[in-house]
């Protein structure tokens, strides 16, 4: 319990600080692409507003690409936004320096928008940790209601007691054991089921039979990293690749069919 409280803790001062970080880090480079706009024709509402055109593909690809995983895909046009916001507020703080500035003029311009890059992926990824924790939680246990009694079967007639006398008595009627014949013994012996082989370590086994896991375990629940390294016994990259197969390549007729 101690150990739990502390990395709870740890965890929610990570995402205060992160979140602090990301704020700080947004608000430098707004305001520097604030001054930009007003040194370039735009002045009041205008150039408040014109950050927002850059800074803003930033949190919405994030966001995007934060559906997208928990969804169980990939969203490149996503990724793309992100991408195209990062660069384009990176270039226009360092643009905005001027030209002949120092070499650590152009670096304190570049810090802002960068770490406002990192610093919200980081929380994003923070965000998603706790969803697909959410998602792998089983599902409580529906208790029934006290008031609620479970049906039972109508008692059947009962069956009449055997009549017992004075004189009754318990006969057991023992015959000679047979011994048994050597064809009895021999079919027995083959009929016998084989013992179960054990299962094949994940390190064996081959991907087509990884996917096939993959695609029964997707029946049951979410498709998750974790849920993928915890039941089939693998690491975090075949993980990935397995999944991005199943999601890639069609099921088999027979599954289609079954569905």
């Amino acid at each position: 319990m101690p150990n739990r409280r502390a990395t709870a803790a740890l965890a929610a001062g990570a995402a205060l600080v992160t979140i602090a970080l990301t704020a700080a880090a947004f608000w430098l480079s707004y305001e520097h692409l604030h001054d930009i706009a007003g040194g370039n024709g735009l002045s009041g509402s205008r150039a408040w507003a014109w950050p927002a055109t850059v800074d803003l593909f930033i949190v919405t690809g994030e966001l995007l690409v934060l559906r997208a995983s928990l969804r169980q895909t990939t969203d490149w046009w996503a990724i793309a936004l992100a991408a195209l916001g990062s660069v384009g507020s990176v270039a226009l703080n360092i643009s905005g320096v001027g030209a002949g500035a120092s070499v650590l003029a152009y670096v304190v311009a570049a810090v802002p928008p960068t770490a406002a890059l990192v610093a919200f992926g980081a929380l994003m990824r923070q965000v998603h940790e706790v969803l697909d924790r959410i998602s792998d939680a089983p599902a409580p246990k529906v208790q029934p209601h006290p008031d609620e009694q479970p049906e039972q079967a109508a008692p059947g007639p009962a069956a009449p007691a055997a009549p017992v006398g004075p004189h009754s008595a318990l006969e057991l009627h023992l015959a000679p054991m047979l011994s048994a014949s050597p064809e009895v013994t021999a079919d027995a012996h083959l009929s016998a089921p084989a013992p179960a082989a054990p299962p094949t370590p994940a390190a064996d086994r081959t991907d087509d039979e990884l996917i096939e896991a993959a695609r029964a375990l997707a029946t049951t629940g979410p498709l998750s990293l974790r849920r993928m390294q915890r039941e089939l016994g693998i690491g975090q990259a075949r993980a990935q690749r397995i999944r991005d197969a199943v999601d890639n390549t069609p099921a088999p007729a027979s599954e289609e069919a079954a569905s």
